[in-house]
């Protein structure tokens, strides 16, 4: 099975990571909308517009929970049934925050975990720094830190335009 494991250090406390990680408001600012809540058990979605191959939705439910440091949750959408795990460190300048996501079996899945692996430089590199650099020190995002594209579910839908046909979906004609 494969996985994507990434580990980014961001110049923020630990606290402030982990609000942008379980705020609603904040995670959809930096992955997609969605109904989130930090409560184990709880189930969510997150939500972009429909593509061909791709009916918008990653279903989740919060598996685990330690305030500020671990986060995990199953990702279930289009061909993977996953496990998304975030986990936090301090560092002596900021905190280091290492995701993985595990559980991608099959040829259609490890297709979709190397987009999903293409698209994490923008996610953890540029999208979730934006967010960061606009919150402030109680974790209130103090103004709209991406541009329309992003902030639209723009990244995604490109995505999922691009790979619907490699997984074998064919565009619903209208």
């Amino acid at each position: 099975m494969g996985s994507i494991d990434i580990k980014v250090e961001y110049p923020h406390p630990p606290q402030k990571v982990w609000y942008a990680l379980t705020n609603s408001e904040a995670m959809a600012a930096w992955l997609m909308e969605n109904d989130f809540e930090p409560e184990i058990g709880h189930e969510f979605t997150l939500r972009t517009d429909p593509q061909p191959g791709f009916d918008g939705i990653v279903r989740c439910k919060v598996l685990e929970l330690i305030e500020g440091k671990r986060l995990s949750f199953s990702w279930r959408g289009g061909p993977i049934d996953t496990v998304a795990t975030f986990e936090l460190t301090p560092t002596a300048t900021g905190t280091e925050l290492h995701f993985m996501q595990t559980g991608f079996a099959g040829f259609k899945a490890n297709l979709t975990r190397l987009i999903l692996k293409s698209g994490s430089k923008k996610i953890y590199h540029e999208l979730l720094p934006a967010v960061l650099e606009c919150m402030d020190e109680n974790g209130n995002l103090a103004a709209a830190p991406l541009d329309q594209e992003c902030a639209e579910g723009g990244f995604w839908q490109v995505l999922v335009k691009i790979f619907a046909p490699i997984l074998g979906k064919k565009p619903e004609r209208k």
